[in-house]
């Protein structure tokens, strides 16, 4: 629970200051960020910037979705990365309001740290919102690549896979799991190009030709993760469906040796029932080789059955 504040003056490097009056009035960036705040810097947000209250509700009640909007004094994106403790997703908030970048968020992300390090240690060009802005957006796209690879590698290790009964199982069970993967991804990643396609509509982060350069950079990003999720998914069909019938072909085929064998026993079934009534006057009960006879009739229908089954190919 902590609120960090770092600023830049012309010439310097990244500098982090103790409080919000720390900042000197020659500060050309600052950057809020609010990182699991408490109830009391929940407060300060609310009052130290004239930001939308419903907004601001979104941002410290709940999840809001990916979004990019822009308003007369200030801009607001709102992204979403995998959160690997629950698999669920997590939410990063931008503000965007003159020299200054606000990022609020309940969980950690190290992408701003990762990011804040470098600027901190190198960096002493001059800093401007959109540029850091697009920077992170661009980290955060290209983060996701690490479980789409994976989807995408464990989607092509199924063609090494034998088709037996143990390994069909095993290998349905890794499909639904991947196909929830795919689900989650795709529910953060096409937001992203919508947010994208309304940041290019907007104009007012990209302020020269890098940042429209950068912009479809990222865009191009995303198309690729679409197209990787969409393949994964399509493959996950395929074998989807292939289970599906390798299931039906075995059960066909179990069913056919269990109706073939049921229809050569049929008519076996019927004479042993027939000589099973013992009623007195059936004269084929006193023929001394009356026995023996039956069995040779059973005998010569089940092989003229097996016979001709086998001549119509049927097994």
């Amino acid at each position: 629970m902590t609120i960090t504040v770092k600023y830049q003056v012309p010439g310097q490097a990244l500098t982090e200051a103790s409080c919000f009056d720390d900042v000197p009035e020659s500060a050309t960036f600052v950057w809020y960020d609010f990182h699991k705040p408490s109830a009391p810097e929940n407060e300060i947000f609310r009052s130290y910037f004239s930001f939308n209250k419903l907004e601001i509700d979104d941002t410290v009640n709940g999840t809001p979705r990916a979004k990019y909007k822009s308003y007369d004094t200030y801009q607001y994106i709102v992204l979403h990365s995998i959160d690997t403790n629950n698999n669920g997703d997590k939410a990063l908030n931008l503000f965007i309001k003159d020299e200054a970048l606000i990022t609020y968020h309940h969980q950690p992300f190290s992408i701003l740290n990762n990011f804040t390090h470098v600027l901190m240690k190198e960096n002493k060009n001059v800093l401007q919102t959109s540029d850091v802005a697009l920077h992170i957006i661009d980290k955060m796209v290209d983060s996701y690549f690490d479980l789409i690879y994976e989807i995408e590698d464990k989607v092509y290790e199924f063609e090494d896979y034998q088709l037996k009964d143990a390994s069909v199982k095993i290998i349905m069970e890794e499909v639904f799991k991947i196909r929830s993967n795919i689900i989650k991804m795709k529910r953060i990643v096409y937001p992203i190009q919508e947010l994208v396609d309304n940041i290019k509509e907007s104009g007012l982060l990209l302020v020269d030709e890098k940042n429209h350069m950068y912009i479809q950079h990222i865009e191009d990003h995303i198309i690729k993760q679409q197209n990787i999720l969409k393949m994964s998914q399509e493959m996950t069909d395929e074998i989807k469906d292939n289970y599906s019938s390798y299931n039906s072909f075995k059960m066909n085929s179990i069913m056919q040796v269990l109706t073939l064998v049921s229809v050569v026993f049929l008519p076996l079934t019927l004479i042993t029932g027939i000589y099973g009534m013992n009623f007195t006057n059936m004269p084929e009960l006193k023929w001394h080789y009356g026995y023996y006879i039956v069995l040779t009739i059973m005998l010569a229908i089940s092989i003229s059955c097996i016979v001709y089954f086998k001549k119509e190919k049927w097994f």
